[in-house]
């Protein structure tokens, strides 16, 4: 009897590692779709200032415009106070969408697109940096899952206005690239060198989760940022993460080519554009680059 319940015993904690097993492996290998819950306009008010580093009581404080810590106790006292001045207002302070806001619809950010039009890109980041108050950083983020046709999107930062000694910031949202296709990534690293000559740097990551829904604009860049960091496991099976600098993409024809499809086609095409906009002055860094359009030449050649 004592030998069947020890069995028995057994049988439960080895079902109960399989489950745990099991629930892992569906977490690594299926992706997960950010979905902002189409809520009350109350709620994603709070919610448009948590994920902007603003706690639910620090909204008066902050935000002023005549709110005060009893309005914001509950969704139910705060929706009276929500006129539409009131909703606009916070929509242009975070540039995000008042019809989001307003709960028409779940796209959060209105998405900038620059695919064809990088020169634009510079317009639009040199706007931005043009009020010294204001310190905008640029992230790229890139996604291995091949699932999803938008695999990249690159995120300016402004930096506002701070709570004590925390900055708080507005998102711009660059969308729209389909980062293994020859042209948009030769684009991209238009934008990226771009970035480099007005900000000096950029920063980025690999993630193994799928991006599509953050360069459609339809979740919080907190959860952007929040997303698993892609990886590898070597012969002794510990785990990697990867790692990728976009400034390569200006100088190294090797990996500008990474991960772009379309064969030899894809990587000839995508290195005649690189040349293209080299010609156009829209790859220059401010960095010392000699060589590197020898090397995209070179390059290209062997491929032809």
């Amino acid at each position: 009897m004592i030998e069947f319940l020890s069995y028995f015993k057994w049988v439960v904690e080895l079902l109960k590692t399989l489950i745990s097993f099991t629930k892992i492996i569906k977490n690594l290998f299926i992706p997960k779709e950010v979905v902002t819950e189409l809520s009350t306009v109350a709620s994603r008010f709070v919610d448009l200032f948590e994920n902007h580093e603003v706690h639910r009581n620090q909204i008066p404080r902050f935000f002023g415009n005549g709110l005060t810590l009893n309005d914001v106790e509950t969704n139910e006292k705060l929706l009276p106070k929500l006129t539409p001045d009131i909703l606009q207002v916070v929509a242009d302070l975070f540039a995000v969408r008042i019809e989001w806001l307003e709960g028409v619809d779940n796209k959060i950010y209105p998405v900038h697109e620059f695919y064809k039009h990088p020169e634009q890109y510079a317009a639009f980041l040199h706007k931005l940096n043009a009020d010294e108050d204001h310190r905008v950083i640029a992230k790229l983020v890139w996604s291995t899952d091949s699932n999803y046709e938008q695999d990249a999107v690159l995120v300016l930062e402004e930096q506002f206005d701070y709570l004590g000694n925390e900055s708080i910031s507005r998102y711009h949202i660059c969308g729209g690239w389909v980062n293994k296709y020859w042209k948009s990534r030769a684009d991209l690293t238009a934008c990226v060198a771009i970035t480099l000559k007005q900000r000096g740097f950029i920063q980025s990551f690999l993630t193994s989760a799928r991006i599509d829904q953050f360069s459609e604009g339809k979740g919080f860049v907190s959860d952007l940022y929040s997303l698993p960091y892609a990886y590898k496991r070597d012969w002794l099976f510990r785990k990697h993460y990867e790692r990728w600098d976009p400034e390569s993409w200006t100088n190294n024809p090797k990996a500008f080519l990474e991960r772009v499809d379309e064969g030899d086609f894809g990587k000839t095409s995508a290195i005649e554009r690189w040349l293209y906009y080299f010609d156009k002055g829209l790859m220059d860094t401010g960095y010392p680059s000699e060589g590197a359009y020898s090397e995209f030449e070179r390059l290209l050649a062997r491929y032809k």
